[in-house]
C-alpha cells in the first residue's frame, strides 16, 4: 500500500513541477505574465506594455509587474518530497513492508 502511494505522490510531483516549470517557459522565462493597475485593479498582459512609455493604464494610473505570490504550488511540492522521502526511508529500513 505504501508503494502505490508514494508512486501516487510521485506523478502528483511530477505535475506539479510541470506546471511551475511550464508557466515559466510559455512566459518567456519572465517571472509573471502581466502588469497590474493597482487603482482600476485591471491586469494587463506584459507583451501589450512593454514598449517604452506605455507604464499607464487607459485611465492614467501608473502600473507595476504582478508579483508572484508563494503559491499552494509551492506547498504541495514540498509536501510531495517529504511524503517520497520519509516514504523510501520506511521501505529501504524494512519497518514497512512494500
Amino acid at each position: 500500500m505504501l508503494l502505490g502511494a508514494t508512486l501516487l505522490c510521485f506523478l502528483v510531483l511530477l505535475v506539479l513541477l510541470a506546471e511551475r516549470l511550464g508557466a515559466r517557459v510559455w512566459h518567456g522565462g519572465s517571472e509573471r505574465a502581466f502588469y497590474r493597475c493597482e487603482a482600476c485593479d485591471l491586469r494587463y498582459p506584459r507583451h501589450e506594455r512593454d514598449r517604452p512609455g506605455h507604464i499607464v493604464c487607459p485611465a492614467g494610473h501608473a502600473i507595476v509587474s504582478e508579483r508572484s505570490p508563494a503559491s499552494a504550488g509551492a506547498v504541495g511540492i514540498f509536501a510531495c518530497v517529504g511524503f517520497l522521502g520519509v516514504a523510501i526511508v520506511l521501505m529501504v529500513t524494512g519497518v514497512v513492508p512494500h
